[in-house]
């Protein structure tokens, strides 16, 4: 009765050695500082929206560069060195960033709502995103994915980019491929 004892003893010892072995492992693997975390790509980037809206925003805005889903760390950083500020925006991203032709300062954050950013939950996010980009001195325009108004776009590019009106003798010529002035017309 004792060996048999003995034997059911072990037997639990070991299976709990065998899954205890196998939980380590799970978690080694899904991302634990020793383990590789096991990634997938994403099909894409962005969703039809989006891409359509940065195809757009590409050929229409040629005097600015448009990047599609920057991280806030790239382009915002403390004012003020504090403990944990730098984490409010780290990971957060944009949809949008239309930044400077050469100079790639940033002028203005493009963010396309679709229907999950009609929770309170989402308006309180987009909320917080905005603030931090107001303070920092950069614009937010939104627009809703499923039916955006090209024109509300290139009107708000020309009301954040504010191009120096031409003078009467300026007012005649052509402008130049590229320019801030070509790229609002005919797109």
């Amino acid at each position: 009765m004792a060996v048999k004892m003995l034997f059911v003893l072990f037997g639990l010892v070991l299976v709990v050695a065998v899954l205890a072995a196998i939980a380590k492992g799970k978690r080694g693997a899904a991302g634990s500082r020793g383990g590789a975390a096991l990634l997938v790509c994403k099909p894409t980037v962005m969703d039809k929206w989006e891409a359509e809206l940065y195809e757009r925003l590409v050929v229409a805005l040629k005097a600015s560069h448009v990047f599609p889903q920057v991280a806030m760390s790239a382009f915002l950083k403390e004012a003020e060195r504090r403990n944990g500020g730098r984490n409010v925006f780290a990971q957060k991203y944009v949809d949008f960033l239309v930044c400077e032709r050469g100079t790639f300062r940033p002028l203005y954050v493009i963010e396309l709502d679709g229907r999950s950013h009609g929770s309170s939950k989402a308006r309180e996010r987009d909320a917080q995103r905005d603030a931090m980009l107001a303070s920092a001195g950069i614009p937010v325009k939104r627009y809703t994915s499923s039916k955006v108004d090209f024109a509300a776009v290139l009107r708000d590019y020309a009301e954040v980019v504010q191009p120096v009106p031409p003078s009467s003798s300026e007012a005649s010529m052509p402008h130049p491929a590229g320019s801030a002035a070509s790229s609002l017309g005919g797109v």
